[in-house]
């Protein structure tokens, strides 16, 4: 397989940059002249570091390469590789800004973790698609959450999208399968007037096709706002009827149970996993779904018995996940102090995440502080750089200690 490559985000050395540039020009205005030179000239390597930090994939391993990635893992000790046995979860998340053309901005941030490490993928560049779909395809779909399964099966470059139909009788005269392949992928480029055209003459053609409905309802209950009561009642309608419709498929019943999952419709994910347990038992999804879902309920044996039940998957990395699952769980059902230790290191730990949000937004409200009233006043420029600096060095020390001091035990 050929090597794909993209690049990870510049945000971080873009402000790495402005705190540096702002840093260094306060120190020279109040006559560090050596301090500020040091500040000016870290931009140069940081400006390299930014140009050579890339993740490859050459079909076996994934892979954070550049001077970022190497100290990470050398001084931190943060694996940033990661080979195709080693992948346990991959989940996506997105970021819209919708428009009154119904038109909306996405971005997607992918995370790929397991054996301790995790690599983040964002949409900003072209290269994600390639490389999302080269590597979505040698993980498999029991890997991905639904919106990773989504990018995998429907996400198209911004050209083959170019060519689609926009009349409504050229639309009608497409089969249903390409019909449902342009509306999800419209949906996913954030062309979302047109996917709702394309989902509609679909449905048209057949209002009972199971898979269609679930990708209607994920459709609607991403395009409604929170106060769209109408979108969200029909999206829980087409969920429904798919579930009803479903029949014996079981990878469609494992991802319509978790719709309902996120939805907090507890009762109807659990029956969904259920039905698609009773045709596969060894249906991973769908018994880590019944698990989060015992979990919830305080059934600390059920959700061992998931996990164990989930063990029996072919792919060796979810066995390991399973398993390491199960026998977590399994020990805090037969060991009190474990399980008091755990609750008191999951209480400090929360409140840790805390003080460490407090810090960064510190950290910039100060800088911000600094660059915009210490034009005026030199006193709220020197405490604001003193602040910002203590504030990175508390975030890093919070940092190191969530990493370190506060992961869970098995």
């Amino acid at each position: 397989m050929k090597k794909v490559i993209t690049r990870p985000g510049y945000l971080p050395y873009a402000l790495a940059a402005a705190v540096l540039v702002t840093a260094g020009s306060a120190l020279l205005k109040n006559g560090l002249i050596i301090y500020g030179a040091v500040c000016w000239a870290l931009l140069a390597p940081l400006a390299a570091a930014a140009a050579l930090d890339r993740i490859e994939f050459d079909g076996h391993r994934i892979k954070r390469r550049g001077p970022m990635a190497f100290l990470l893992t050398y001084l931190a000790n943060i694996r940033q590789q990661l080979t195709i046995s080693d992948v346990e979860t991959v989940t996506t998340e997105t970021t819209s800004v919708s428009f009154s053309n119904g038109e909306a901005r996405l971005s997607y941030h992918t995370r790929i973790s397991g054996a301790g490490a995790e690599i983040s993928i964002r949409s900003h560049r072209s290269t994600y698609v390639p490389f999302i779909k080269a590597l979505f395809e040698a993980l498999g779909p029991d890997k991905l959450d639904p919106r990773s399964f989504e990018l995998f099966e429907y996400f198209e470059s911004r050209n083959w999208l170019k060519d689609t139909p926009v009349l409504r009788s050229e639309m009608a005269g497409l089969p249903v399968p390409l019909l449902r392949r342009i509306a999800n992928s419209l949906k996913l480029a954030g062309r979302l007037a047109q996917a709702s055209s394309y989902f509609r003459i679909a449905y048209e053609k057949e209002p009972r096709n199971p898979e269609l409905l679930y990708e209607m309802s994920r459709f609607f209950h991403s395009s409604a706002q929170t106060e769209d009561a109408r979108l969200l009642q029909r999206s829980d309608a087409c969920l429904r009827l798919a579930s009803r419709l479903a029949g014996k498929e079981p990878h469609l019943l494992e991802r319509i149970g978790e719709a309902f999952f996120e939805r907090l419709d507890y009762k109807r994910a659990a029956d969904c996993f259920q039905r698609a347990i009773a045709l596969d038992p060894c249906r991973f999804r769908a018994n880590v779904g019944l698990a989060e879902i015992a979990l919830r309920d305080g059934k600390l044996a059920h959700v061992a018995h998931f996990y164990n039940a989930a063990a029996a998957v072919e792919d060796a990395a979810l066995a390991r996940l399973a398993e390491r699952e199960a026998r977590y769980y399994e020990r805090l059902m037969r060991d009190d102090d474990f399980l008091e230790a755990e609750l008191r290191r999951i209480r400090i730990s929360n409140q840790i995440r805390w003080v460490r949000r407090l810090t960064t937004l510190t950290f910039f409200a100060t800088w911000l502080g600094g660059v915009i009233a210490g034009r005026f006043y030199s006193q709220i420029e020197e405490f604001s750089w003193a602040l910002m600096a203590s504030s990175g060095l508390a975030w890093g020390a919070v940092t190191l200690s969530l990493r370190y001091l506060f992961r869970r035990s098995v």
